[in-house]
């Protein structure tokens, strides 16, 4: 596959990626992969009127060789040999923003590609751009530019076209280099294992499982909910998320988040009552209102020793809001100096709970699981330095600095300061 439009020889592209359409195929690129270190996959799919991702295409590439598997042709049985390869725990398996590539292979074939490394993540890590896509990334790091011409293409409807192939198998054919040139990076930085453990979650079979709890948990936290209706939304919610992977809808298409929330204020006891709600977020079909209604019923019917406290949105004092705006300002420091997106090493609620806190030492702050795996090690001895009043912000030449604030003023001396490159930095003790 020639490469026009890319800095890189057309020499130095892989010949034609061949389609699969057989179990002896994919025996064949199972023998191949077989033991490899590295490997790299990429799936196309549909989901624009379903909640499960319909799979019409399975991209698999070494530092060598793409192949092309046709899933409407082979069966999941046939795929069992290349299903061993993607759990060999022995072999990296690369994509990029691996979630719902992930969410495919598990739909599909009940398994998640493990060990893991996701691009995205690493090059986050490694300060090349929070979410940043694969085309600018490759395109940064590869000088390789990927075609964009079929990127809304029905990826189910056969036969699929040459061109159509070639534009899929330029998602992985230099996965695997740019994985390896991200790893040499992490590596370089101290932060491996940091980029595994974080693309580890996109291989937590717990993410791709029905969980309403897990929803209304978000939803009870931004409303004003009881004991009681928050239990009568987890019913709701629980209820959703069965029927959507039955019928393989999208939610909205079912019932739309606040107006379960709704229901669940208003605990209907009548299918008249739930006209209310048709039209506004809500589509009761074929026995969908006995369905809701035997949810407000059993959540009316939980003894009240059995009901949780609905989470409440974390929400500071006026005193915690002033310090909380210090320490934001600090975090977004740190981040920016050693290239890191901040949500990678608190989010707000963390923050919050940073402050109420009282660390005292390293261990205190791991054994509280507030951060996020790896910012311990990146800034946690600053971060404690901080929140005891031992480290603080100033504006020097134009630029923030990190200073003691025992130091005397005329002394001059900086603990460090943000990196005009942008190149990573470890924090002087």
């Amino acid at each position: 596959m020639s490469r026009s439009s890319s800095g890189r020889s057309a020499e130095a592209a892989p010949a034609e990626a061949p389609l699969i359409t057989n179990a002896a195929g994919v025996a064949e690129i199972a023998e191949s992969l077989r033991g490899q270190p590295i490997i790299a996959f990429d799936t196309e799919f549909l989901r624009e009127k379903t909640f499960f991702p319909q799979l019409g295409l399975l991209q698999i590439a070494d530092r060598k060789q793409v192949w092309l598997i046709d899933p409407l042709e082979v069966t999941p049985a046939d795929m069992q040999p290349l299903l061993e390869v993607f759990s060999d725990p022995n072999t990296l398996k690369v994509a990029h923003s691996a979630e719902q590539d992930q969410e495919c292979l598990f739909q599909d074939y009940g398994v998640l590609a493990s060990p893991l490394l996701d691009t995205s993540i690493a090059a986050a890590l490694t300060g090349r751009g929070d979410q940043i896509g694969l085309a600018p990334l490759l395109r940064k790091m590869l000088d390789v530019h990927l075609p964009k011409s079929h990127t809304r293409a029905n990826w189910l409807a056969r036969p699929l076209k040459r061109a159509m192939l070639d534009y899929a198998a330029e998602d992985v054919v230099h996965l695997v280099e740019l994985a390896e040139m991200l790893l040499r990076d992490l590596e370089r930085r101290g932060r491996k294992d940091w980029a595994l453990k974080l693309s580890a979650q996109m291989a937590d079979r717990s993410r791709y499982e029905p969980d309403g709890s897990a929803i209304a948990a978000k939803l009870a936290a931004s409303g004003r909910l009881d004991s009681r209706e928050y239990e009568i939304l987890k019913r709701l919610t629980q209820w959703r998320e069965e029927r959507i992977r039955k019928s393989n809808i999208p939610r909205r298409w079912l019932a739309e988040d606040q107006a379960l929330v709704q229901i669940a204020r208003s605990r209907p006891r009548k299918a008249e009552d739930l006209e209310a709600f048709n039209g506004a977020g809500l589509r009761i079909k074929s026995g969908g209102a006995a369905a809701i209604l035997r949810a407000v019923e059993q959540g009316l019917e939980t003894p009240a020793a059995e009901l949780e406290e609905p989470p409440r949105k974390l929400e500071p004092s006026p005193r915690e809001a002033a310090a909380l705006t210090v320490l934001k300002c600090f975090l977004n420091f740190l981040a920016q100096e050693n290239e890191i997106p901040l949500r990678y090493l608190v989010d707000n609620d963390t923050s919050l709970l940073l402050l109420r806190d009282r660390f005292n030492t390293v261990e205190e702050l791991e054994a509280s699981k507030l951060l996020s795996p790896g910012a311990l090690e990146v800034f946690g001895e600053e971060l404690l330095a901080l929140l005891n009043g031992r480290r603080a912000l100033k504006i020097q030449d134009g630029r923030p600095h990190r200073f003691d604030p025992g130091e005397p003023a005329s002394s001059g001396k900086a603990v460090g300061s943000a990196s005009r490159g942008g190149r990573h930095r470890r924090f002087s003790k």
